[in-house]
């Protein structure tokens, strides 16, 4: 995906109890892939260099703690699934010690609603796919989470990953 001409303009960051959610969706800097690459690299998250790389392209928000540092992010590749419809598919990493009340849930609302509204320079998606990989994620308690906060479950991935689905509605493509 081309980025480089586009004009984004900047979405207004979110608090929450001492952190910042700093939205960079498509304009990332050096910088700012270097931080997400170091903080996957320090908390031991499996992937290759090249896998790393185009994911620090897709985030969408920067999660940081109050000294600044860098404390988690989400990220969304663009997919098409079975019938040719087209969503994001989302990711999150937290920090170990950055794993706390409502923070989750409030990055993955976030970036719900920011990419819910955004004007997309290659197509609108007609939602979001969440693929829950820390097995944590997959407990009947935060099922019934997802399924509150308006995800149906989709089914698993060929990993035995959860997988829900935020649909946004009609959508011209």
């Amino acid at each position: 995906m081309k980025t480089a001409n586009l004009h984004i303009p900047p979405t207004p960051n979110l608090h929450l109890r001492g952190y910042l959610l700093e939205n960079v969706y498509l304009r990332t800097t050096a910088a700012q892939r270097s931080e997400m690459i170091a903080l996957w690299h320090k908390e031991a998250v499996d992937r290759d260099r090249t896998e790393t790389e185009r994911r620090s392209h897709q985030a969408v928000f920067l999660v940081r703690a109050g000294s600044g540092e860098l404390a988690g992010l989400s990220t969304v590749g663009l997919v098409r699934v079975e019938g040719g419809r087209k969503f994001y598919a989302y990711r999150m990493f937290l920090r170990k010690r950055d794993r706390v009340p409502y923070l989750m849930v409030t990055v993955t609302q976030a970036t719900r609603d920011f990419l819910r509204n955004f004007a997309h320079p290659e197509f609108q998606p007609s939602g979001m796919l969440i693929v829950a990989g820390n097995p944590k994620l997959m407990r009947p308690g935060v099922q019934k989470l997802f399924a509150r906060h308006g995800c149906r479950y989709w089914g698993k991935t060929p990993w035995g990953e959860d997988v829900w689905a935020v649909d946004f509605g009609e959508r011209n493509e």
